[in-house]
């Protein structure tokens, strides 16, 4: 059989489940009903059994499916999904349109990252403060200016933000922030929005988190937050076809 696919072997069983998870978040098929049959499934994709049973697998650890006997595949409720997941976060953006995507995305932040901060205040450990401000100083290297390198700082500064809060469960949260960050970084680097890092805004909650004080540390970053949504209002939530970096 020759494979539809055409990408590496050591890609394919993602390639597979990422063109499956596509196509229920596009209601192609819709939940509660099977998914097509192994065995069409293996015609279409022209992969080994094992290729597709593991992606199914991958489909399944997300919620998206669930294998019953004599029945098949079935696309579970969207209750069951998993919307936080990293793979599904990235598969959603393809589905859904760039101003929805943003806003369900900058809503999180919203519930997350003030308090995430007040919690980093109370329980950021030595270690973690210093590559809290390793990471600003990422940022101030670039003197507003977006780069791969300040993007990448930016990114860092509130992914430890979440790590330093002492709750894992926060911590876990890390790939829905990054997403939530890069997908406005697309819109806010862009020539004609014009937006430069609010640099001096996180330098303002890292030094509430450094002294201790959480409400400093919360307040800062909802005036963060606040400069951020703005820029994204002043774009209309879009992506520029050209856009490839930002700021948050």
């Amino acid at each position: 059989m020759s494979n539809t696919l055409r990408v590496p072997a050591t890609r394919l069983k993602g390639k597979v489940a990422e063109t499956l998870a596509l196509r229920i978040l596009r209601k192609e098929y819709p939940p509660g009903n099977p998914i097509p049959h192994e065995s069409e499934l293996l015609r279409e994709f022209g992969v080994s059994r094992t290729c597709l049973r593991e992606a199914l697998q991958m489909l399944s650890a997300k919620g998206l499916v669930s294998s019953r006997p004599r029945v098949g595949t079935l696309v579970n409720d969207p209750l069951q999904w998993n919307f936080l997941d990293a793979d599904m976060l990235r598969w959603r953006e393809q589905t859904v349109s760039r101003e929805l995507f943003l806003r369900d995305l900058f809503a999180v932040r919203r519930m997350v990252e003030p308090e995430t901060a007040a919690l980093a205040a109370q329980n950021i450990q030595p270690d973690m403060l210093a590559k809290l401000h390793e990471a600003v100083m990422g940022m101030a290297r670039g003197n507003g200016e977006r780069t791969d390198e300040t993007i990448q700082a930016d990114v860092d500064f509130h992914r430890l933000l979440l790590a330093a809060s002492g709750n894992p469960l926060l911590s876990g949260l890390g790939a829905t922030i990054e997403e939530a960050l890069r997908a406005s970084i697309a819109v806010t680097s862009h020539p004609e929005v014009g937006s430069r890092f609010a640099l001096d805004k996180h330098i303002e909650v890292f030094e509430a988190v450094r002294r201790g004080n959480a409400s400093a540390a919360r307040k800062a970053m909802v005036s963060l937050l606040d400069i951020t949504e703005e820029v994204l209002d002043r774009a209309r939530y879009s992506e520029p076809e050209t856009a490839a970096h930002a700021s948050g």
